[in-house]
């Protein structure tokens, strides 16, 4: 019971942090960590962690409520960003990594096919 509780425990997100980014992964091909298998101290930092933290507690203080996780992404500002792409833009963030655009159409609705 001690293990169950810590896994949910506000203090420590872990868990939290690693399921957003797994559905995070989903929608836009790559997680806030690049490594949805390892969050750990080896792994690559996150590109945004502020956004993967406040994401993981938002679905906490939602009680765990995955509808409400896939709401929060799919009406916000990044998910609906245009996936055109710019010189300037390709030239800062080739992969995209910083996410100043969107993931093309056919890509977007192959990754949201898994989710169902």
């Amino acid at each position: 019971m001690t293990f169950a509780k810590w896994l949910v425990d506000k203090k420590s997100p872990t868990t939290a942090r690693s399921f957003v980014n797994r559905v995070w992964q989903a929608y836009f091909g790559t997680g806030i960590v690049s490594t949805s298998e390892d969050l750990g101290s080896q792994c690559e930092p996150p590109t945004h962690p502020e956004l993967l933290d406040w994401l993981a507690c938002q679905f906490m203080d939602s009680g765990w409520d995955i509808k409400a996780l896939h709401r929060l992404i799919v009406n916000s500002s990044t998910y609906k960003q245009n996936s055109k792409v710019t010189p300037d833009a390709y030239a800062k963030d080739p992969y995209n990594r910083l996410l100043a655009r969107a993931r093309d159409s056919a890509s977007k609705a192959k990754s949201c096919a898994t989710l169902l």
